[in-house]
């Protein structure tokens, strides 16, 4: 697999997540999570994969996200475009129902410039899959993690030249919350581990006292609910219900922050807030994923 992750003006090779000030080509292998260095977020050293692919197209899979029942998607003849950042940390990749057939992780932003500074490399990272690359399952996943600290969240954008941008926020997303608590510096999850957990979550099987048991969608149940917050288009002095996070570098404001929210029935606060615990009170890791039917139409030739 050949991938290509830009930051700033230099074009890298195997969309490694190379620090902006990388010069060159960084050529890095799809691993299993971390170890690559983003551009703009932390090192992790761990080798569990900070490079990352997504691929918007390939074959679908039966399951609860709109997928099909097992009929090849059509093949999309142009790369896909990824600017994605988190609060604080983020994995993704492309696979089936049942498992990860690539993933790459380990972004672990510290800082808030880490998150939203332009231009795109300081804060969120830019990537490009080539069209060869994009025939890899039915589900684009994404991973998240969060200190216990302030705010919480995950935005981006998944575009091909001529197609209908893919936003979070917008959608059929799906999020399980595993209960498994990685904080940044940690390297989060490997690719075993995340997949152990979609299982667990496609079996609904997981302690109701410390997660969502299995998949929840934005309407939720008593587990809790897939939350789509602020759009990408108003700043803030201080992070208040409804405003928690500044503009984040050329994503466009049709995007919207995504999360877990662990509160059946909110009527005050946020879940993209810290509510003040030492506790893992939000649940996380996330997995979030998106259903192939809702990966844009072909682009016209």
């Amino acid at each position: 697999m050949r991938l290509h992750h830009v930051a700033g003006p230099v074009l890298l090779s195997f969309l490694a997540l190379a620090c902006s000030d990388s010069e060159g080509e960084s050529k890095v292998g799809p691993g299993d999570g971390g170890g690559a260095m983003s551009s703009g977020g932390t090192t992790n050293g761990t080798g569990n994969g900070a490079a990352g692919a997504v691929s918007l197209g390939g074959r679908v899979g039966a399951g609860d996200g709109g997928d099909g029942s097992g009929e090849e998607m059509p093949d999309l003849p142009s790369e896909v475009n990824v600017i994605i950042t988190a609060d604080n940390a983020y994995g993704f990749g492309y696979g089936t129902k049942s498992r990860l057939e690539n993933y790459f992780g380990g972004v672990e932003n510290q800082e808030s410039s880490d998150i939203f500074d332009c231009p795109v490399g300081n804060g969120p990272e830019q990537y490009v899959v080539p069209a060869e690359d994009a025939n890899a399952g039915g589900y684009l996943y994404i991973v998240g993690y969060a200190d216990k600290s302030t705010t919480q969240g995950v935005i981006a954008k998944f575009f091909r030249e001529g197609a209908q941008p893919v936003y979070t926020g917008t959608g059929n997303w799906e999020v399980c919350a595993t209960g498994e608590d990685y904080d940044p510096g940690s390297g989060g999850p490997d690719r075993e581990t995340i997949d152990e957990y979609i299982a667990k979550c496609n079996a609904a099987e997981l302690d109701a006292e410390t997660s969502s048991v299995g998949w929840v969608n934005a309407n939720g149940n008593e587990h809790g609910r897939v939350v789509f917050g602020e759009d990408n288009g108003t700043t803030r002095d201080a992070p208040e219900p409804g405003n928690e996070f500044l503009i984040a570098c050329d994503i466009e404001p049709s995007a919207r922050w995504m999360w877990f929210d662990w509160v059946v029935d909110r009527r005050d606060g946020s879940a993209f807030l810290w509510p003040g615990s030492t506790e893992n009170v939000t649940k996380d890791f996330l997995i979030f994923r998106l259903g192939a039917d809702q990966i844009p139409s072909k682009p016209p030739k």
